[in-house]
């Protein structure tokens, strides 16, 4: 029988296994609070070991150590067996971007909340909440994953930090070449250590909003542009009917050459394109379960970044009800010694089953990148709402 162990600050609980689920959860955020979940793989000092061990949003997973994060849901994926015996502790932390400079911190939250599952079953096996109505700070360490003789145990902790993501990172240990960037930010010419963590992320927050990346040594390299979402099935909505298998959601993009060549790349179709080739645009992968947790990617090859005029990139709902708020889907976008870009399905159209989300122009062999997230029927009505004139055919995948 499942019991869940509810924990107060500075409690622990022993894991009955080493294959978890971690979900880190608060209360709603206020407009223009953005609240980033990170780990860190920490040895007897309480330091990492590198910087490949801080587990955040431009460095989500530590395949070899069996630690993973989806990003869009908050959500670790721990396999414990395949942690190093130098990791010792394993420390789950939560920070509000750019909150010193927005004067924010997580007494507008009001409430953290932990909750702890076996992997396998989905049985809940621990569960913290935390009030932070008083906690003026804007980082938090909220729980730590520790070893104790051969076992794992997990501690509640609940600890304000002073400052945001980068002393909190320094704090632990990691190298920190670039700090964090707020949505009004432009990216500064930069040339940071390949050996330095970049910390930067530019949120787009209003549609319309764009951001001009500058040049940096070695050009743009591969420009890589992520979508992850909430692939959990809804409640029936009257005569629609929700799939079992959840929402499929795809990623797919329209592209145009300097010359007019036009076409696009999508699952839909089978049309995935080659990075080293034409288009140089690929998509990695159909998630058709929508539980992978790096999500679909799309792939831009930067090295022909000159050819192109623009891409649109865009995503629809292949399968599941078309219920967008509940999606709850994010685009990341990243590209050479740039900060990520992130561009959230913030405002929702239920009654329609396609959203374009960014547009990638050349700007004098610059990238700017727009946030659109503009609601269509299907591929024709979003074609001729851009200006494409690519010709459509039912197709299936």
């Amino acid at each position: 029988m499942n019991s869940r162990i509810d924990l107060v600050a500075g409690q622990n609980c022993p894991l009955s296994t080493t294959g978890l689920h971690v979900s880190v959860s608060h209360g709603a955020s206020p407009t223009g609070l953005t609240v980033d979940v990170s780990a860190f793989l920490l040895d007897a000092a309480g330091k990492v070991a590198g910087d490949e061990d801080f587990i955040f949003f431009n460095q989500p997973i530590r395949s070899d150590q069996g630690v993973e994060l989806d990003i869009a849901q908050s959500r670790f994926t721990f396999h414990l067996d395949r942690c190093a015996p130098r990791i010792q502790k394993i420390a789950l932390t939560l920070t509000i971007s750019d909150g010193l400079s927005k004067g924010q911190s997580f007494s507008l939250l009001k409430n953290v909340k932990v909750l702890v599952k076996d992997f396998l079953t989905g049985f809940e096996l621990a569960y913290f909440a935390l009030d932070t109505s008083a906690n003026k700070e804007t980082a938090l360490i909220v729980g730590e994953l520790y070893r104790h003789r051969d076992k794992w145990k997990f501690r509640a902790v609940g600890q304000g930090f002073i400052g945001g993501l980068q002393p909190l990172a320094e704090f632990y240990g990691v190298d920190v070449g670039e700090g964090e960037a707020g949505a009004e930010a432009k990216p500064e010419p930069a040339t940071p250590s390949a050996n330095k963590i970049n910390l930067s992320k530019v949120t787009l927050e209003k549609k319309g909003q764009s951001i001009s990346l500058e040049k940096q040594p070695g050009g743009l390299g591969e420009i890589s542009i992520n979508l992850n979402w909430n692939a959990t099935p809804v409640k029936s909505l009257g005569f629609l009917k929700p799939s079992s298998a959840g929402i499929d959601l795809d990623l797919a993009c329209l592209w145009e050459l300097n010359d007019g060549t036009i076409g696009g790349v999508q699952a839909l179709g089978g049309h995935f394109g080659s990075l080293h080739q034409f288009p140089f645009i690929e998509l990695d992968q159909d998630d058709r379960s929508g539980q992978s947790i790096g999500g679909e990617t799309l792939r831009i090859n930067g090295g022909r970044w000159q050819e192109f005029r623009r891409i649109l990139i865009f995503t629809f709902i292949y399968e599941g009800v078309p219920n967008w708020s509940h999606v709850d889907a994010v685009v990341t976008i990243k590209s050479n010694n740039q900060p990520s870009i992130e561009v959230r399905l913030d405002s929702h159209r239920n009654d329609q089953f396609m959203c374009a989300i960014a547009m990638l122009e050349n700007i004098n062999n610059q990238l700017r990148i727009t946030k659109l997230v503009d609601y269509f029927a299907g591929h024709q009505q979003l074609d001729q709402a851009y200006g494409w004139g690519l010709n459509y055919v039912k197709g299936s995948k």
